[in-house]
């Protein structure tokens, strides 16, 4: 299977598959003799263009000089944080029929400091498409009708599976088994899961399994290459942080600014904080996992945010930035620019609207398309 194919079918594992590759090549090489781990010229090269299509490499020899290829990132530039959105702020936001204004706005001061915990309930429903953002409050109440009706519907369906059945149904019974011990192993120090008995993790329970009816055919992502990453990818950081700042954490990432993929910037600003020391010690792998892992609760989340937020900025302003980074993070490609109006006579008004070939192009000739349910 192509590259390309591989990164179409799981953009996780094959980035960060390739990248495993590019730092266990530059910890050999703080390990060791230079005897002991060169590389010839061509196998960086052609390491380094499986990891980022597109990266130009200089691979002619010059007597004297060692060529290295690198891209020029610039300055990093400051980025600032601010308090988190108030529920003063967020009513400013919402017309008089409950609809939310000036969507773009509020998910920039979103994700430039969170919300006030009062409104997590509310906001969270938006961010992670729950309601639409242009809804009034009576249509999201008609909407929440529809949705616990769906739920309960989804849910009746594995409450009915009979025992028998189960037994004929691997894939739900291996299921069940594997959401028993997760829910058994969450986390009991937050009031809502702690002790044997809480409803909390019945909840939690229905839930998941209910979820299962939703996605029926989901299947657990291959582990093999995202090494020390993989924690923080799979529950999103949930144990690199305390609970309140998981909570900031995750609605930042919701606004789906600056990128779509921000989690890898916060993964890129976690190693940047910590490269000084792992390079000092010459860290194997092993080590870094331990250093890794021992991080946990340690690292500020207005000092991570912020440097994720600086390297993206970095990263973008670089005019040489290859197409497939643009694509792994999650940056729409530029808009091409808009093409000149066609030099064509004025159509008579009806004329456009009753040919075959303007009805895709109806809005632009002034026309109004018909809605046929």
């Amino acid at each position: 299977m192509c590259r390309q194919q591989k990164f179409r079918n799981d953009p996780y594992v094959t980035t960060l598959g390739g990248f495993s590759k590019v730092t266990n090549y530059i910890f050999d090489a703080f390990r060791g003799t230079e005897e002991q781990h060169q590389r010839p010229p061509e196998e960086v090269a052609d390491l380094l263009g499986e990891v980022i299509p597109g990266l130009e490499i200089n691979q002619q020899e010059e007597p004297g000089f060692e060529v290295i290829t690198r891209m020029d990132l610039g300055v990093r530039p400051p980025v600032s944080r601010r308090d988190p959105v108030s529920s003063e702020e967020w009513s400013r936001h919402q017309d008089a029929e409950g609809r939310m204004i000036n969507v773009p706005l509020l998910k920039q001061i979103i994700f430039e400091g969170g919300l006030c915990h009062a409104k997590r309930k509310e906001a969270w429903k938006f961010l992670l498409g729950y309601l639409p953002w242009e809804s009034t409050v009576e249509e999201r109440k008609v909407l929440h009708r529809a949705k616990t009706d769906e739920y309960f519907r989804m849910k009746l369906q594995w409450k009915s599976v009979s025992e028998q059945q189960e037994r004929r149904n691997s894939k739900l019974r291996d299921y069940r088994s594997l959401i028993e011990k997760d829910v058994n192993r969450t986390d009991r120090t937050n009031s809502f899961y702690e002790g044997l008995d809480n409803p909390g993790l019945v909840l939690l329970h229905d839930i998941l399994m209910t979820y299962c009816m939703y996605d029926f055919d989901l299947e657990a992502q291959d582990s093999g290459y995202l090494y020390f990453c993989f924690r923080w990818l799979l529950i999103r950081f949930k144990r690199e942080f305390s609970f309140h700042d998981v909570l900031r954490l995750w609605e930042v990432m919701w606004t789906g600014l600056p990128c779509q993929n921000f989690h890898l910037l916060l993964c890129c600003a976690i190693l940047d904080s910590e490269k000084q020391k792992i390079m000092e010690e010459n860290y194997g792998f092993n080590e870094i996992l331990k250093h890794i892992n021992e991080l946990s609760m340690k690292l500020d989340i207005k000092e991570i945010l912020q440097k994720a937020e600086g390297i993206g900025l970095q990263i973008k302003s670089c005019k040489d930035l290859p197409a497939s980074i643009s694509s792994i993070l999650g940056w729409d490609p530029p808009a091409p620019p808009p093409a000149p109006p066609p030099a064509l006579r004025t159509p008579q008004r009806g004329a456009a609207c009753s040919s075959p070939l303007s009805r895709d192009s109806s809005a632009q000739n002034g026309c109004s398309p018909a809605f046929i349910s």
